[in-house]
């Protein structure tokens, strides 16, 4: 027992993975939505504020996309993660994480800011960027303490475009908010010749009490945990030259 203590207090990497397998099945249990794949999106109190602003929030992404080729790679952020991609086909445009903000990239999308301002429930939120013909293979989220939220926003076609998320396929739609548990095996697909463009959020999944609070604690926590802590080192590195800067 004292040995595993102090692997826990010494180890990041293995307090990181005891933290995720021990409130795994505790937060899904303490959850007041369920424990299902995917959720009604009108389970998401951001729902209405997220479509109604569908067209402003498409039209700053629109922008960003015109520096298209300087916006990192997914992997260059989380180079441990390179199972899920290892080309630049899935790009990341990042606004905020586990409550952490970039602000100069908030910058580049006001209006998108100030609905994320509006709805503090969202902890993270980025522009994920498929690329044409890309393909995310099976996965599995590694915390059951947020949920996962998308806002369509470049869907080149709904009929080729979509998600699965355990034994149900979503496709994804312009303008429209998708929720569910990326805890579940889930993988993505764009059998497009475009892009393809979400609003890619992770949202504080609704618990009972005591489990809310400690959720709110342990993502506090995580941030100084290899799997948050370095790619935020990395993405301040990438803003310095995709800011040049300022």
């Amino acid at each position: 027992m004292f040995n595993k203590i102090k692997l826990l207090l010494t180890d990041q990497y293995y307090l990181q993975e005891s933290l995720q397998k021990f409130f795994q099945n505790k937060f899904k249990s303490a959850s007041s939505i369920g424990d299902k794949p995917f959720f009604s999106n009108k389970s998401l109190s951001a729902t209405p504020d997220l479509e109604k602003n569908f067209t402003d929030i498409r039209d700053e992404a629109t922008e960003v996309l015109k520096r298209y080729d300087e916006i990192v790679p997914f992997q260059t952020i989380s180079p441990d993660q390179t199972f899920l991609s290892n080309d630049d086909r899935w790009k990341m445009f990042y606004l905020k994480a586990v409550n952490i903000k970039f602000e100069k990239n908030l910058a580049m999308m006001p209006k998108t800011k100030a609905l994320l301002e509006r709805n503090p429930n969202i902890i993270s939120a980025y522009l994920s960027i498929l690329g044409p013909r890309k393909h995310l293979p099976p996965h599995c989220g590694p915390w059951a303490g947020v949920l996962r939220a998308h806002l369509g926003l470049i869907i080149p076609d709904i009929k080729k475009c979509f998600i699965r998320v355990a034994n149900k396929k979503y496709y994804w739609k312009n303008g429209e908010v998708v929720f569910f548990d990326d805890t579940y095996e889930h993988e993505a697909f764009n059998n497009t010749d475009k892009i393809r463009v979400v609003l890619f959020m992770d949202i504080l999944r609704p618990m009972k009490f005591p489990f809310n609070l400690i959720n709110k604690f342990l993502i506090f926590i995580i941030r100084f945990l290899p799997y948050v802590k370095i790619p935020l080192q990395r993405h301040r590195d990438w803003e310095k030259v995709f800011h040049r800067g300022l």
